[in-house]
This record gives C-alpha cells, sequence and structure tokens, in this order.
C-alpha cells in the first residue's frame, strides 16, 4: 500500500478551508457573542451593584428622615407641653389673682355691711332706749306719789286678789332706798293700811311695791321698763 501525497494534500487544504469558514462564520461570531454577553453580564451586574448602592442610600436617607421626624416629633411635642403649661400657669394666676379680688371684694363688703348693721343697730338701740325712757318716765309719779300710783294699783284688782294679797303672811312695803318712818307712815295712811313691813329691793330703780307671801302689786320704774319693751317688741313683731 502505498501513500497518497496529493489525496493528503487536497484533504489539508480542506481542512484549512474548512477552519477558515469556520474562524469567519462560527468561532468569530460566537466569540463576539459571548463577548457581547460578558459585556452584558458586567453591565447588569454593575447596574446592580450601583440599584444596591442607591438602595442603601435611600435606606441611609430614610433612616435619615425618620430620626429627623423624630427629632421634629419630640420638638413639636415638647412646644406643646411648654406652651400647654405656660396657658395653664397663666390661667391659675389669672384664677387666683380673680379669686384675691373676689375675696377682697367680699371682705370690704362684708365689713361695710357689719359696719353699717352695727351703725343701724345702735341707732335702733338708742332710739328704741329713748322711747322706752320717754314712755317710763312719763308714767312715774314725783315723790309721794307713788304711794298714791300703789293705792290705785291696789284698788284696781280684782276683789278676791286683793284680799289674797292683803291677808297674805309677811306683807310689806318693798321700796329702793330705806324709807323715813314718816314716809312709811304716809305711804300706809295711803294705802289704808296699818302697819307692813319693809323691804329693800334696788332693782325695782324707782318706786313703791306692796308685796306678801300670797301675792304682789307692782309699782315700779323696772316693771314699767319691762311692760314698754315687751310691748314695743309685740309691735316690731306684728
Amino acid at each position: 500500500m502505498s501513500f497518497d501525497w496529493v489525496t493528503f494534500g487536497f484533504q489539508l487544504v480542506n481542512v484549512l478551508v474548512l477552519l477558515a469558514i469556520l474562524q469567519h462564520f462560527l468561532f468569530r461570531p460566537v466569540a463576539e457573542i459571548i463577548a457581547k454577553r460578558q459585556a452584558e453580564t458586567q453591565e447588569a451586574l454593575r447596574r446592580a451593584e450601583a440599584a444596591e448602592q442607591d438602595a442603601e442610600a435611600a435606606e441611609r436617607a430614610a433612616e435619615e428622615a425618620r430620626h429627623q421626624t423624630e427629632a421634629a416629633r419630640h420638638d413639636v411635642l415638647t412646644a406643646a407641653q411648654d406652651e400647654a403649661e405656660a396657658q395653664r400657669k397663666a390661667i391659675l394666676d389669672a384664677a387666683r389673682a380673680e379669686a384675691a379680688s373676689l375675696v377682697q371684694k367680699a371682705t370690704a363688703q362684708a365689713q361695710a355691711t357689719v359696719t353699717g348693721a352695727a351703725a343701724e343697730t345702735l341707732t335702733r338701740a338708742r332710739d328704741l332706749a329713748e322711747v322706752i325712757a320717754r314712755r317710763a318716765l312719763s308714767a312715774q309719779p314725783d315723790g309721794a306719789g307713788y304711794a298714791a300710783r300703789l293705792a290705785q294699783a291696789l284698788a284696781a284688782l280684782p276683789d278676791d286678789q286683793r284680799a289674797a294679797i292683803l291677808s297674805g303672811a309677811n306683807l310689806r312695803l318693798a321700796a329702793p332706798a330705806p324709807l323715813s318712818a314718816a314716809d312709811r307712815a304716809a305711804a300706809l295712811a295711803t294705802l289704808g293700811l296699818e302697819s307692813a313691813g319693809f323691804e329693800q329691793d334696788q332693782s325695782l330703780i324707782a318706786g313703791l311695791e306692796l308685796r306678801s307671801d300670797t301675792g304682789l302689786v307692782h309699782n315700779s320704774l323696772a316693771h314699767d321698763l319691762d311692760r314698754i319693751a315687751r310691748a314695743l317688741t309685740a309691735e316690731a313683731a306684728a
């Protein structure tokens, strides 16, 4: 068997031509496609990294904004609390001032009322005392007139009451000061009595009364004052 160099040469040429064709129509486009894909991949990776960086930056910005929002909210709340506290203090101060003013006015008004009431009471008491004194003094007799008025009062009593007083034990004359023997005798004569004891009673103020253990006949300034005061009280109540 012999080696055919011609055939071998043609086959070698065919291989070279095939490699040239593959290089031009297959290997180069594939390499370009691979290079393009690599470039696209690199670009996608770069964009992904950029997007990740942007996302991290956005997250940092959001976190910073959140902190700023919290700080602003804290400042707003603090300012609102301070303002509310200031308003509360102002309201309390105004209320205290108003209360103090009202208390001062009420105290002054009460003092004026008390002063006016005291003055009015004093005036009424003075007027009442004047009326009582005028009525009482106008009804008082002079000197021995007390004995005469006592005789009239005794005679005006019902018979049984007068008899009870005159027949009672310890019959006596009562006066605010001691009576001389002549005055006592004159008084007994005016009353139509032969004898009677004597009793000093300073509470009568002025007058002459007849007393016994079974009754008495009022005839004194003290009794007149009491009677006039009770009459005036009844008139005022009516």
